[in-house]
């Protein structure tokens, strides 16, 4: 199946949860088609929220969330979203900008609360929009899951954290 097909399945799949809301007698076939989704196109485990009005009106898992002991996915585990999450943080980052609240030229420094620079390029500002398309210089080699690794303060060798090339040159 590609994935237009996919797509379109499981988008009236879930049109219908969404808009005749829980309980309804379609969310069921919403189930039966996220199902046959899922084993024609082996996936492994799959969840799902729907939010109308900003209530959520529909959560189901589907598969497993380990196969070597299958264990079913639950609507209680946790996912980590990783890149996922930069869709919405570049929304909100542009609906900001968009609004006057900041711009994507302010230095990256004053909105995370300490110095960020590149140590073999001091003078170059780094700049939100460097940061958004990866022409910082700032890499992940060290670990992302806080901004701690790149913080000169914090003791860790943030050195390591910045690539050989100039802040917007890369």
């Amino acid at each position: 199946m590609q994935t237009h097909s996919f797509l379109k399945h499981f988008v009236t799949a879930f049109f219908i949860v969404a808009f005749y809301g829980p309980g309804f007698a379609q969310a069921d076939k919403a189930d039966a088609d996220i199902k046959s989704i899922m084993k024609e196109l082996e996936v492994v485990g799959l969840s799902v929220a729907v939010v109308k009005k900003g209530k959520i009106i529909y959560n189901n898992s589907f598969g497993l969330k380990d196969i070597a002991t299958n264990t079913p996915l639950t609507n209680k585990n946790i996912f980590r979203i990783a890149s996922i999450s930069k869709s919405f943080s570049a929304t909100s980052i542009m609906q900001l900008a968009e609004a006057g609240k900041l711009s994507l030229d302010d230095d990256f420094s004053n909105l995370v609360g300490f110095t960020i620079r590149n140590p073999k390029f001091p003078e170059t500002i780094i700049t939100l929009r460097m940061v958004m398309s990866h022409t910082s210089s700032i890499n992940d080699s060290q670990g992302y899951f806080n901004l701690d690794v790149i913080n000169p303060g914090k003791g860790v060798n943030y050195t390591r954290c910045y690539s050989d090339y100039e802040p917007g040159k890369g």
